[in-house]
């Protein structure tokens, strides 16, 4: 109400306006809260690899591969017609280690699947295995 009683009517371009100013403040809000929250984290995460690296564990954290770290050498390559190629009994067993890895660390069968490029039933057979891979007989490999 203004003066002498009487109903005022805002403009909508001021509507508008004091909306759109509203919410930049609301996300400047938020962005403060998220900055604050990401020093947190961080000063957090510093603390937690100090105290490993003071009991000799910094290894846990330095230079441990990430769930979606795929090394070249191991990703499964094929060549003419199909044929597999990276099959040696080193290499699978590193993959499968990695693999393995990767599904304790909370991966499904199908994210790890589609990030390695191999169907899921690849992995399903390594899981079935526990993750051991044996020798083949003969010479060929």
């Amino acid at each position: 109400m203004g003066e002498c009683g009487v109903s005022v009517i805002a403009h909508p371009q001021e509507l508008v306006l004091a909306a759109t100013i509203h919410r930049v403040k609301l996300c400047e809000d938020k962005l403060r809260e998220f900055e604050q929250m990401v020093t947190t984290l961080t000063a957090t995460m510093a603390q937690n690899r100090a105290e490993l690296a003071s009991q000799g564990l910094e290894k846990l954290v330095m230079g441990v591969t990430t769930p979606l770290d795929i090394p070249k050498e191991l990703v499964p390559t094929y060549g003419k017609g199909g044929a597999r190629r990276n099959r040696e009994f080193s290499t699978v067993k590193k993959r499968w280690t990695l693999w393995k890895h990767q599904l304790d660390s909370g991966m499904s069968m199908s994210e790890l699947a589609r990030a390695w490029g191999v169907h899921r039933t690849t992995i399903m057979n390594a899981k079935s295995r526990n993750f051991s891979v044996r020798k083949a007989k003969g010479g060929s490999r």
